[in-house]
């Protein structure tokens, strides 16, 4: 069975992204993790000339932590039944640390298959735009991460598109990518942004493409570069409804290239479109 983490601050945003995750897992029949982490505040064990009571704050502090997760799981439970998804697996996980190394734990333990985020930041352009911690994730694992930017409302995914060079380490999540959107019935375009390159060698891959995938639906989208490879993607996204962008996490240049480039069209874009982040092959 497949396994789904979603790890959750039980913010407006997490809780809005909740709602991709179960229906994901119920396309794919996959139980989902619902992770929750908290910090501890650093205390001065000499505070008030009480070090005794050091401890005494600590597991108050757990203690309250702990509370509020009772409190916000049953929020996620009730949201499962009005949706009409009770049937689907879900597993509370209530742990101390941050959140990039806590999810590293357990997508390790788990053998987690995705990782479903509600995206918001906290400072610099990146990170107001995917989110601190969901960045972190993308950058900690190697696994696939679905980022759910906030305004992202959750309707039947009719489109997905996969950018690709054609190259052979693109192809593991290419495969990924085709089990997901065939599980939940959308259409896949394969995106290509022709940069400097000889037409007659990309159609060459394209034609290699379709002979490894023979009976998959997919259509393959040529376009010439137009301002920037970044800026081409996402006006291509944009003009055609896509419900989530797929792409390969090559480098740490193209992917903060993506999500940092043409400002206006990165915000409008962002804050509907979902992206799903794989990494390069290795």
């Amino acid at each position: 069975m497949r396994a789904i983490l979603f790890p959750t601050d039980f913010s407006e945003t997490a809780t809005n992204a909740f709602l991709y995750a179960l229906n994901i897992a119920k396309s794919i029949d996959a139980k989902i993790y619902v992770l929750y982490t908290y910090l501890e505040p650093v205390l001065s064990a000499t505070h008030g000339g009480q070090p005794e009571l050091l401890g005494e704050v600590y597991q108050t502090i757990e203690l309250n932590q702990f509370e509020i997760y009772k409190k916000k799981t049953q929020v996620l439970h009730d949201m499962a039944e009005e949706q009409g998804i009770n049937d689907v697996e879900l597993v509370f996980l209530f742990e101390k640390g941050p959140v990039a190394s806590v999810v590293k734990k357990i997508v390790e333990r788990e053998k987690i298959h995705l990782v479903v985020m509600g995206t918001h930041g906290e400072s610099g352009f990146l990170s107001k735009v995917i989110g601190t911690n969901t960045v972190n994730v993308i950058r900690t694992i190697q696994n696939p991460v679905l980022a759910i930017p906030p305004h992202a409302k959750y309707k039947e995914i009719k489109r997905t598109v996969f950018t690709s060079l054609f190259r052979d380490k693109d192809k593991s999540a290419m495969k990924e990518m085709l089990i997901m959107a065939k599980a939940i019935g959308a259409k896949i375009d394969i995106l290509h942004i022709l940069h400097n390159q000889n037409v007659s060698d990309v159609m060459l891959h394209t034609e290699n493409w379709r002979h490894e995938f023979p009976q998959e639906e997919i259509e393959y989208i040529l376009l010439d570069e137009v301002e920037s490879i970044e800026t081409t993607i996402l006006n291509y996204i944009i003009e055609n409804n896509v419900d989530i962008l797929g792409i390969v996490k090559r480098n740490r240049s193209f992917f903060d290239r993506l999500f940092s480039s043409s400002v206006s069209n990165n915000l409008a874009f962002h804050s509907k479109v979902p992206i799903l982040v794989f990494h390069e092959e290795k």
